[in-house]
């Protein structure tokens, strides 16, 4: 990882990313209720609402992993001491 994001970006990125996927199922909704789930619109605000939930899910996953890897290095700093 090049360059990951700091405490405060990630914190930002989880709130924009829960905003865009809680509108974008609202959208999906919206579009199978008027034109059917079949139709090629609801299929595709379908779609988009699982990108953006893969998104968030794997954003999730960033920071289960920075903390994990943060956790070992206080852990590997204290027992050097």
């Amino acid at each position: 990882m090049q360059y990951p994001l700091s405490r405060d970006e990630h914190a930002a990125m989880m709130r924009y990313l829960t905003g865009i996927r809680k509108q974008l199922q609202d959208v999906s909704d919206l579009f199978a209720a008027r034109y059917g789930r079949n139709s090629s619109i609801a299929e595709i605000a379908a779609k988009s609402l699982v990108s953006s939930t893969l998104l968030e899910h794997e954003l999730s996953l960033l920071d289960t992993t920075a903390d994990t890897s943060q956790d070992n290095s206080v852990e590997m700093a204290s027992t050097v001491y």
